[in-house]
């Protein structure tokens, strides 16, 4: 028993000894407390690390700092970093202060729009902060400081002629903290004095088990509801739903910094705060193979690489909050009909650049096993649910798809628990295994468009940044292509905000890719944040000189043309001219001419491409002031062709093919103010041989397939009338309707789901903006600025009818206006007959083509009024534009005298 006594009490001895030791080596004993402990809960991001003049010395010297630097308030903190070295007497005495000592960088919301930097110093016990001391001892002339007390607490202020603000800092045991704005420090200096308050480290104690102290050149701690504070910050919009469903789940991790060549990274770990188990294991399929199918005019990029559909599922967003019914019918006529069970795991839900005030044109991707039954039972979705006929489902076709709409709002988030929202309709086509949901009939288009051309990530050398970026062990990624998504940034922000990207714009732009990549199980996440930025500086193109890449000579002048076809056996562009005599031209792209055709007159119409006998040979329609004309590839004149109409002149045609199966329609007008529509065998339709209106037309007739209104048929008088007819010719929504007395200009349509939000938009000659909606109701005028009396006004839309710009053409001047009647640029001009065009392939590829026919010269501008060619083109013809993502380059047709020319234009 003495034996056991001995040992119990020796035990206690030296229990009571270790635990002494480390009460007396602990912080609480030693009155040390954390930096992170005095730092609020509601900071956006915390960036920790125990090497900060390493850290700041490497952020300097990356090249991307040179351009940062254009912005004043980063200037500054340079500049005031640099002075705060020199003050402590450089020779490295600020890095030996520093060194090894906790310092912590923390971003907080101090108003509805505001943030500003918390910056705070832990510094160990025996740490040298005689730099403190020689910063108040070597103030600089014009400077001083000032003590008031918070909590007994000394808070002392340094004002200076260098500092727009007044500086506050305290020393509080032993952290320092400093900030422009003075509330910060008495909010640390509250939390120091009160440990039982919620601060940053205790709320988000996730990411200090997981990673005590940083490492490297420091971690940057982020929360899902920080980032979201700082997004709504700088928006205003209250309502985004992404930034919500972001911030609901509750995500945070810790990023490790580090830099390498035109990248900045952060890489770490994420955790799900709330318990959540999620599972991003990447999947073992190829998924590069959906690059090919990203079309590079992609702002913003979901993409699911997982094993299974069912890790989809687990993510959910709580903030929407969809129909009961709706949820009822999909779990009925699809989850229970094994849609799902059908689907892998490789989805993509991309967001296309916008331009300003426009509708966001959004697409999902999901590759399905036996697409054509998961297409019925679509379609039988839309049967049973929106009590549509069976056999009346609403369809279209384009690029030889077929597409059908469901009406039901929101359906993709109904479908798959929130996500994927802003699709107020939801148009399906399915492409090579591929479910395709399009929030309306435009997206769907340019989306089909874009793969059709191999504009797309896969095929683009200008996109290989990006798509080289997502990660193949990740099971999500996200990219944002800053530059695409400037626009709607732009749109979205508050009015402080939006001020400062518009003068920084090129400044912060610079840094254009964010990529986000999370895999692994359900406990651990490993993510990587990269940010790639351009390292060249910002291009001139002032002093670009197009450069022949190809010349075609003819024997008389070119008077039409070049107009660009698709050869329907490889693909390639073709070019339809005509010269003095009347003869029409079909050049290669190899500028060998194919054939060449005598006609009676000039071409007046566009050249279009037909499928005449249905067998995959195309052939091309046009007319002159007298006659239709159908030739095929090799020249002829199609049997039956060319139509007549007796005792009348021409003076538009337009193709329409209601269902995209080739029964072709033709709308013509003539000079006795008449509508006709023919089929492909001449033969003038009932209800409209012809039609009767007020006056010539002022553009060619056009069918329109507007969502949740149908089929229109419409004319636009030089009277300024607008018709709106059904396809048996019967008027429809009292039309005419009376724009303005006279109309010169064309019209753009845009679609906004049903027939009171979607628009009918041009300008009178008066210059009067005008909108009407698809319910025949004038929603809105507006007049532009007139300078004087004589003033020409125009709708200019680009080759695929999306985005469009105004022109105010004075007796010396042109001024082109956005959407939103921002004056983009203006240019100094005499001459009184001015072409315009519109090319658009992107949101910074963007050409204003104005073409002078009396002096034979075509200008190229960007939309920022910069020239892209140091010497105009010499062409009276209006041009063509193509450009090719994979080189990186437009090439640019154009006619001059009795010469086809083929431009390279590199960007």
């Amino acid at each position: 028993m003495p034996n056991f006594k001995q040992i119990l009490i020796s035990l206690l001895i030296i229990a009571f000894a270790v635990g002494g030791y480390f009460f007396y080596n602990s912080s609480l004993w030693k009155g040390e407390k954390n930096a992170l402990e005095v730092v609020s809960q509601d900071a956006i991001f915390v960036f920790e690390t125990e090497e900060p003049v390493m850290a700041w010395n490497q952020l300097v010297s990356q090249p991307i700092w040179t351009r940062l630097t254009e912005i004043p308030s980063v200037k500054n903190a340079e500049t005031q970093l640099v002075s705060l070295d020199s003050l402590v007497g450089r020779s490295g005495n600020l890095d030996r202060s520093l060194k090894g000592n906790q310092m912590v960088v923390s971003l907080h919301p101090v108003g509805k729009e505001e943030f500003d930097f918390l910056f705070t110093l832990s510094f160990k016990n025996g740490s040298d902060q005689s730099f403190v001391q020689a910063l108040e001892e070597n103030l600089p002339d014009l400077s001083q400081i000032t003590t008031r007390n918070y909590s007994s607490v000394p808070i002392y202020e340094f004002q200076s002629v260098n500092l727009n603000r007044m500086l506050s800092y305290s020393k509080i045991g032993n952290i320092i903290v400093v900030s422009y704005t003075s509330f910060l420090v008495e909010e640390a200096i509250r939390l120091y004095q009160n440990s039982s308050e919620a601060n940053f480290k205790s709320v988000n104690q996730e990411l200090f088990k997981a990673l005590q102290k940083p490492k490297g050149l420091g971690v940057f701690r982020l929360s899902s509801s920080g980032l979201s504070k700082f997004i709504a910050g700088i928006s205003r919009d209250d309502n985004l739903n992404l930034v919500k469903q972001f911030s609901t789940n509750e995500i945070s991790g810790n990023f490790e910094l580090k830099f390498s060549e035109g990248k900045i990274t952060l890489d770490g770990t994420t955790f799900f705060q709330n318990g959540k188990e999620v599972s991003f294991a990447p999947g073992n399929a190829d998924y590069r193979k959906l690059i090919d199918f990203i079309p590079n005019r992609t702002a913003v990029l979901f993409q699911y690489n997982l094993q299974n559909f069912n890790q989809l599922a687990t993510l959910k967003n709580d903030n929407f909050q969809g129909k009961a019914t709706v949820s009822g019918e999909v779990e009925k006529k699809l989850i229970q009909r094994d849609f799902f069970k059908r689907l892998s795991g490789e989805m993509l839900f991309m967001i296309f650049e916008t331009a300003m005030n426009q509708e966001e044109d959004r697409i999902v991707l999901i590759e399905t096993e036996e697409l054509a039954d998961q297409i019925d039972l679509l379609k039988g979705f839309s049967v049973d649910s929106e009590n549509v006929p069976v056999g009346s489902i609403p369809v279209d076709f384009y690029q030889n798809n077929e597409i059908f709409v469901l009406n039901t709002e929101e359906f993709p988030a109904h479908l798959f628990d929130g996500k994927f929202m802003g699709f107020p309709q939801t148009y399906v086509t399915g492409v090579e295994g591929m479910l395709v949901f399009a929030n309306s009939t435009k997206s769907m288009k340019v989306f089909l468009d874009d793969i059709k051309a191999d504009n797309t990530w896969g095929k683009s050398l200008a996109q290989k940044r990006i798509s080289t970026s997502l990660s193949t062990n990740s099971g999500f990624n996200f990219v944002i292509n800053v530059p695409r998504i400037w626009n709607s940034l732009e749109e979205i922000s508050s009015p402080n905000w939006k001020v400062f990207f518009q003068k920084y714009a090129p400044q912060i732009r610079s840094l254009d890719i964010l990529t986000l990549g999370v895999g692994g199980d359900e406990k651990v996440k490993q993510s990587k944040i990269n940010i790639l930025y351009s390292q060249g500086p910002i291009k001139a193109v002032s002093s670009v000189t197009l450069t022949e890449n190809r010349i075609v000579q003819f024997r008389d002048d070119l008077i039409f043309g070049p107009k660009s076809i698709q050869n329907f056996n490889d693909r390639s562009f073709e070019f339809v001219v005509q010269d003095a005599l009347n003869q029409v031209h079909l050049l290669s792209g190899e500028g060998e001419v194919v054939f060449s055709q005598a006609l009676e007159g000039p071409i007046i119409s566009d050249v279009f491409q037909v499928d005449f006998y249905k067998n995959q040979k195309l052939q091309l329609l046009f007319a002159t002031e007298s006659r239709i004309y159908i030739i095929d590839r090799l020249g002829s004149i199609v049997a039956g062709y060319p139509l007549e109409i007796p005792g009348r002149k021409i003076t538009h045609l337009n193709l329409v093919d209601y269902d995209d199966n080739r029964d072709y329609r033709f709308f013509v007008g003539t000079d006795q103010a008449e509508l006709y529509l023919f089929n492909k065998n001449g033969d003038a339709l009932e209800g409209w041989d012809p039609k009767n209106i007020g006056s010539n037309l002022a553009v060619k007739p056009a069918h329109h397939r507007v969502a949740g209104v149908g089929d229109q048929m419409l004319a636009l008088s030089q009277g300024g009338e607008l018709y709106f007819f059904n396809r048996r010719g019967e008027v429809m929504l009292d039309s005419p309707i009376k724009l303005g007395e006279g109309q010169t200009s064309d019209y753009i349509i845009i679609e906004r789901g049903n027939a009171s939000s979607s628009r009918f938009v041009t300008v009178t000659k008066e210059g009067e903006v005008v909108n009407v909606n698809f319910q025949g109701e004038m929603a809105y005028r507006n007049q532009l600025l007139r300078p004087d009396p004589e003033s020409r006004f125009y709708l200019i839309k680009d080759q695929k009818e999306d985005r469009f710009v105004y022109v105010v053409h004075e007796f010396n001047k042109i001024t082109i206006m956005n959407a939103e009647y921002e004056v983009l640029f203006d240019y100094n001009i005499f001459s009184e007959n001015l072409k315009f065009q519109l090319f658009s392939f992107g949101a910074d590829q963007n050409i204003f083509v104005l073409v002078d026919p009396v002096q034979e010269f075509t200008y190229l501008f960007d939309l920022k009024g910069s020239f892209l060619n140091t010497l105009p083109i010499s062409s009276k013809n209006e041009i063509d534009i193509k450009y090719s993502s994979s080189k990186n380059e437009y090439s640019i047709y154009a006619t001059s005298a009795n010469t086809f020319v083929e431009y390279r234009l590199p960007l």
